[in-house]
């Protein structure tokens, strides 16, 4: 369940059955307010051009924030940086009961959710679209029921995003745990870089040298921890943004093309061929029918 609130629940606040709950929040920031933890793993998302310090991590519109659970529920600090009166900001608080059943029966330690929250990550990747529909829905006052089915998908996200830690844990197990420990963050908060902006162009020395590791290494330890290389990974995701395309809209082959980062449309068919087994015509037809 999805608890609409039209003020920030008060930081005294028991925790009562709003620990268990999904909640949402959007509204403007004057100055500085007290925002209550709860037990609940935080999401803050800027919605201007705007910049924000939340428990003392700092993040602009670029960015957004998970933080991770706290045992002691103690309130946060959230602050605009900007010079102007106030800013818009959502926050919403997963409600942790469901993401733990969920791991646990994925298999997952609950414990990984510690990997990658507080750090400002890059908006674009899928969590960021559907916060931004989130937002949409909120302020267009849609059904309650539309709010609920976008926030469990992006608890999906978050699922899914423990069950990629997991897997890379146990593909790095043969390293020693301090290089574990120190490597994994790193690559992780890469992987999400990469599927925010994998429009751009990447090169492996140039995200390597970003996290302090060579390229040789990066390379090797990015295919060891998600089974895939970095070029693999990203024409994947460009693949699957133009299929998205061809599916909702009405484009044209070469804009779609270029709109997932090709600059030579016959590049792409022969990608989109080899991926999926059918031109992007013959998949758009199939669609249609």
């Amino acid at each position: 369940m999805l608890v609409i609130l039209r003020e920030t629940p008060r930081p005294h606040s028991s925790t009562g059955d709003l620990s268990t709950l999904n909640s949402l929040w959007l509204g403007k920031v004057h100055q500085s307010m007290m925002i209550p933890q709860l037990g609940h793993l935080l999401l803050a998302f800027p919605m201007d051009d705007s910049s924000f310090s939340l428990a003392g991590i700092s993040f602009n519109s670029s960015q957004y924030l998970f933080l991770s659970p706290r045992p002691d529920h103690q309130p946060l600090a959230l602050t605009c940086l900007n010079e102007n009166d106030s800013s818009s900001i959502l926050i919403l608080w997963l409600g942790p009961m469901f993401i733990k059943d969920m791991a646990s029966f994925l298999g997952i330690p609950p414990e990984l959710e510690n990997l990658l929250h507080n750090l400002p990550l890059l908006q674009g990747d899928k969590v960021s679209s559907l916060v931004i529909e989130l937002a949409e829905a909120y302020r267009s006052d849609l059904d309650s029921e539309v709010l609920e089915d976008l926030c469990f998908e992006i608890v999906g996200e978050v699922i899914n995003s423990l069950r990629i830690r997991h897997h890379a844990l146990q593909k790095l197990t043969k390293h020693k745990q301090s290089t574990i420990e120190d490597l994994l963050p790193r690559l992780l908060q890469t992987r999400q870089a990469v599927e925010a902006r994998f429009a751009d162009s990447f090169k492996a020395r140039d995200v390597a040298s970003l996290i302090g590791l060579s390229e040789f290494h990066f390379i090797r330890l990015y295919k060891a921890a998600f089974g895939i290389t970095l070029r693999q990974h990203v024409i994947n995701l460009k693949l699957d943004l133009a299929r998205h395309s061809l599916e909702s809209s009405p484009a044209s082959i070469t804009d779609i093309s270029f709109h997932a980062g090709y600059g030579n449309p016959s590049s792409f068919i022969h990608a989109f061929s080899k991926r999926f087994g059918l031109s992007p015509s013959k998949y758009r037809n199939l669609m249609k029918s």
